[in-house]
């Protein structure tokens, strides 16, 4: 992983757009075509951010599961809430980004926004097989196996 993973993607919308496409894939994928909300994207986009949070995740099976990753690393999900509040103006920006180039599609009349990944598969030219990615995979089918109120209690976060 590079030194400044953080600082590239903090600085890169279009790069956190490609993960969050990645995530929102296989959420949708997981949970019978529900697309991840807001809130979801904003966690998704937290825990990417975090160097070792996806080093640990892309090294997983996929069939492994995120309580899994809190109980074997339980200081990775210390000061998540920070993270997860620090990470909205960034997962705002590259959603932005994401729906204005149809990377993603903005889903839901009611309640809180949701997002689905637009098209079947990303553009070759901004395909990328690498551990964000990998990571931002793995995160869309594990968010998606539970409710997001179990979530925020297993992960302890608010949102």
């Amino acid at each position: 992983m590079r030194e400044d993973h953080e600082e590239l993607v903090l600085r890169n919308p279009a790069f956190v757009s490609c993960a969050l496409w990645y995530f929102a894939r296989t959420f949708s994928d997981s949970r019978e075509g529900r697309s991840p909300t807001l809130a979801h994207m904003v966690l998704a986009t937290a825990m990417l951010l975090h160097e070792r949070t996806v080093e640990k995740i892309a090294r997983m099976q996929f069939e492994s599961g995120l309580l899994k990753a809190v109980v074997e690393e339980p200081e990775l999900f210390a000061g998540l809430q920070r993270r997860v509040e620090a990470a909205l103006p960034v997962c705002l920006t590259a959603l932005q980004v994401g729906v204005s180039t149809q990377l993603l599609m903005r889903d839901g009349d009611s309640g809180l926004p949701a997002f689905r990944a637009g098209g079947a598969a990303l553009p070759i030219p901004i395909r990328q097989n690498n551990s964000t990615n990998s990571a931002a995979r793995r995160l869309g089918a594990w968010i998606a196996a539970d409710d997001l109120p179990i979530l925020q209690a297993r992960l302890g976060v608010k949102l």
